[in-house]
């Protein structure tokens, strides 16, 4: 019910049907959060506040004034789940203190709470895993409930990556553009899960089968692969998201030249892998 709540979400910001010439009138959603930027634009303190009420507006607004203020979101939204910045009231995220065991390894911690061990470096300024001894405290995000949903709205050309709060609420974390499928090639519709993550993975050329190992300058990955459940589209396989360094970004961002899968710049990707895990449900809106 909850990711049925986050695709009509969807629904509604896609919904060109909505979207009026009239005069600009005082909006009772937007005249509060206008209130909120403003301040969080001075005060940390405001930031995970915004978050909340912004994350709670969207569902209420059409097409795009959703989109436009989840553009103007995604930059504190990454302050606060993609940083070590201690903002006040950050546990209202699900953010905690984990205290090393001993013994214990930091793929291990990064399993307890469901997330990649390469979020540490955005959580923990400095991390080393090769000092991380027993007592040392790290900062975490309690994903365990499997609280993590992943939508790409193909209209705007945009993924949105929600993670529900420990309060229940649903929160957006990341806003971030990407590249499409062609139109001979389009990428699918449909709700599906990640079956697997690989990083710096090979690639197959669609059309010459011909396989480049990570590295080769023809392998255009750019070293992540987050693979789809094909059931869903019909059985067709090789749809997943993933970096691009196969053209200049200009080329291929908020466009539609792929093969079908999901093009990430390399910055958003990064951020993805880590938390988007296997069994993390992902629509493709239609």
């Amino acid at each position: 019910m909850l990711f049925r709540s986050l695709v009509l979400l969807v629904g509604a910001m896609v919904s060109s049907a909505q979207e009026s010439s009239a005069p600009a009138t005082v909006d009772p959603v937007l005249a509060p959060i206008e209130a909120r930027f403003a301040a969080a634009q001075i005060d940390a303190a405001q930031v995970i506040p915004l978050i909340f009420s912004v994350s709670a507006a969207l569902p209420k607004l059409d097409g795009a004034q959703g989109h436009a203020l989840a553009e103007r979101l995604e930059p504190f939204a990454a302050r606060a789940f993609f940083s070590p910045e201690n903002l006040p009231g950050i546990e209202r995220l699900g953010f905690t203190r984990h205290t090393v065991a001993s013994g214990e390894l930091p793929g291990a911690i990064a399993k307890r709470y469901r997330f990649g061990a390469g979020m540490f470096e955005y959580w923990n300024a400095g991390f080393d895993e090769r000092r991380v001894a027993a007592g040392k405290e790290l900062r975490v995000l309690d994903l365990s409930r499997g609280a993590c949903q992943v939508i790409v709205d193909k209209q705007r050309y945009r993924l949105s990556l929600w993670i529900q709060a420990p309060g229940g609420e649903w929160l957006l974390a990341m806003y971030a553009p990407v590249g499409l499928g062609a139109a001979e090639s389009p990428t699918p519709s449909g709700s599906s899960t990640i079956t697997s993550r690989v990083l710096n993975p090979a690639w197959t050329h669609p059309q010459t089968r011909q396989v480049f190992p990570h590295g080769h300058p023809d392998n255009v990955l750019g070293g992540y692969w987050i693979a789809l459940d094909s059931a869903p589209f019909g059985g067709r396989t090789g749809i997943g998201l993933h970096g691009f360094t196969g053209a200049p970004t200009p080329d291929w961002i908020e466009r539609g030249a792929s093969n079908g899968c999901v093009r990430m710049l390399q910055r958003d990707v990064d951020r993805l892998f880590d938390v988007a895990l296997e069994g993390t449900r992902v629509v493709l809106t239609p």
